[in-house]
């Protein structure tokens, strides 16, 4: 599974985190979302968001679909 994790670009906060909806290049995802949360920022939309929010966003902008995830982790 290759996962992204998505920052806010003034916080610096994680805001969530991205995974493909299939199978795809990691470059390829990688450069992908990089080009449209660029675009989401730069159109003042990153401004009250959820990671839903840029999801939604991206698919219709994107040909390589992804969606969001649940990170935890365990500590004993």
């Amino acid at each position: 599974m290759q996962i992204l994790n998505i920052y806010d670009r003034g916080t610096e906060e994680i805001i969530g985190a991205v995974t493909t909806i299939g199978t795809h290049d990691f470059d390829k995802f990688e450069d992908e979302v990089i080009k449209t949360y660029t675009q989401f920022c730069d159109e003042g939309l990153d401004e009250d968001y959820s990671i839903e929010d840029f999801v939604d966003y991206h698919n219709e902008n994107s040909k390589i679909q992804i969606d969001w995830v649940v990170i935890g982790y365990v500590q004993i």
